[in-house]
């Protein structure tokens, strides 16, 4: 349980942070919570977590690629 509260307190942190540095007007900043992540900040960081899992994901199958093309070639 007490896992699962930090867990929660971190992504939120996170997602309002992200919302923060994006939307420096509170009013955009609020509208797009409603929007976009159901009006949880929780939700939000758990986007900005998933894309900087998938952009890690996507430089690591870009480097595999170049290494295999590499030695094949080589």
């Amino acid at each position: 349980m007490r896992a699962f509260l930090l867990n929660e307190r971190i992504l939120s942190f996170l997602g309002r942070l992200y919302l923060q540095l994006c939307f420096r007007d509170e009013n955009k900043l609020h509208q797009e919570l409603r929007r976009k992540y159901n009006g949880a900040y929780r939700n939000a960081g758990l986007v900005l977590l998933f894309d900087m899992l998938m952009a890690l994901a996507t430089v690591a199958a870009v480097a595999l690629v170049a290494a295999v093309l590499y030695f094949v070639i080589a």
